[in-house]
């Protein structure tokens, strides 16, 4: 059996995998992008470490498994699933990021009522002021959330959240627009975490922006498509709402003319929210134990549904 492994891995982390697939031919190579050319090595193989471009798919004739190092899998949904969903398993990392990301979520809303981000910039500039600021500090306690999907990172920051008091609430595609309405307004912070599908795209278009009351905070860490960016954008210039978080965006990497880079309020962690030091290792022993249990014929974990989206 060959496997193709496309991951940015360490040596400690390439030994690991040769390790439980000792018995087979595994080809590495660096992470690749959608221009990349196909790679001979891939042609041979059976298995996939990392997310291929997904033209590659359709020129193989060996495959059968790709585990991908993301949650994320909107590059693959428009491939012609009627034709290979019967040849080719997919995989992906469905809830690996739930405790880092939740994590950051909780730590930008910190900071925004408490003050970090703002103190991180009047130190760089040198200047005090001390005592006024103390009655512009808010507190997290018994604010009101409301949840946009409840998969393992919102499941994780409810739990996180719930030593402050807060009010929860949660919305999906499936909400009656007129309870989505409702909700929106009245929410103190409303937190992203679904996937793409065609019914989340621009989910958060103008109209329900604009429902936003002034004290609230949109963080999205699900889909750059979610939002409408520049309908975003301009209720942070005009200082219509308290902040925004995003983790994700539309375009990435950022372009330097992107007006996101210059916004008030707005705290970019440019994809980040998932990480941690043991990412990658971490990675790593889920796809050998989904290895594993690939060579028994055992039901792989975090199989996809492409005609669900999910």
């Amino acid at each position: 059996m060959n496997i193709y492994v496309t991951c940015d891995l360490t040596n400690k982390d390439i030994f690991k995998i040769k390790e439980v697939a000792k018995k087979h031919k595994v080809f590495f190579n660096d992470a690749v992008d959608e221009r990349a050319p196909i790679d001979k090595n891939f042609l041979k193989s059976e298995i996939v470490f990392g997310n291929i471009p997904c033209h590659w798919i359709y020129q193989s004739k060996r495959l059968k498994w790709i585990q991908l190092e993301s949650t994320g899998f909107d590059e693959y949904l428009d491939l012609d699933w009627k034709k290979i969903k019967n040849k080719i398993a997919i995989t992906n990392l469905k809830g690996f990021f739930s405790e880092p990301a939740s994590e950051t979520t909780l730590s930008a809303i910190l900071s925004f009522y408490r003050g970090i981000d703002r103190f991180v910039i009047l130190k760089n500039n040198k200047k005090w002021i001390g005592n006024p600021l103390r009655n512009e500090l808010e507190l997290l306690i018994n604010k009101k959330i409301l949840f946009f999907g409840y998969g393992s990172i919102n499941r994780q920051l409810h739990a996180l959240l719930k030593p402050f008091k807060c009010y929860f609430d949660i919305i999906d595609t499936k909400t009656n627009l007129s309870s989505i309405k409702n909700k929106i307004k009245i929410a103190d912070i409303i937190i992203c975490t679904v996937p793409e599908t065609k019914k989340t795209i621009n989910f958060f278009d103008k109209k329900k922006l604009q429902l936003l009351k002034k004290e609230s905070l949109f963080i999205n860490i699900g889909r750059g498509s979610l939002v409408d960016e520049n309908e975003l954008i301009k209720i942070l210039k005009d200082r219509k709402i308290k902040g925004a978080v995003l983790d994700v965006t539309r375009n990435e990497p950022l372009e330097l003319s992107n007006p996101l880079w210059k916004c008030p309020n707005l705290i970019l962690t440019q994809h980040t929210a998932g990480g941690s030091s043991k990412e990658i290792l971490n990675k790593v022993i889920f796809f050998k134990d989904n290895f594993k249990r690939y060579c028994l014929n055992k039901p792989l974990k975090c199989k996809i549904n492409m005609s669900k989206g999910y």
